[in-house]
């Protein structure tokens, strides 16, 4: 994925950017994002930061902070750090790709419920 502002900039999207986000926040992936709306946007700046950190070291935090307190506001902030979730969790698919991996899962899910005695 990419954000603009001054530039392009990427943000990595992978399980290794998961593994790190566990490890600065001590805490779950799925804690920390189920708590995004209790971060202050220091706190949101720095966790995307992580996947922009990933894909290009070179970029410090105090630079990224610098750039998006430039170039961003807070519904951009938002809109991104939306992304980069859904990203980390199906990084390169589309949202339609996404459902539709979804809608399979729920359908092999209904015919294995189906198949089970006792449901007809």
């Amino acid at each position: 994925m990419f954000i603009r502002l001054d530039r392009d900039y990427e943000v990595k999207c992978t399980l290794g950017t998961i593994k790190e986000i566990e490890s600065k926040y001590n805490k779950s992936f799925y804690t920390v994002i189920g708590a995004l709306d209790k971060m202050t946007v220091t706190e949101q700046l720095r966790l995307l930061y992580i996947g922009v950190k990933r894909a290009d070291a070179g970029v410090s935090e105090q630079q990224f902070f610098a750039v998006c307190d430039e170039y961003l506001g807070v519904g951009d902030l938002t809109d991104y750090l939306e992304q980069f979730v859904f990203a980390l969790q199906y990084p390169g698919l589309s949202r339609e790709e996404v459902q539709q991996k979804i809608e399979k899962k729920l359908a092999a899910n209904r015919a294995r419920q189906k198949d089970l005695p006792g449901n007809a």
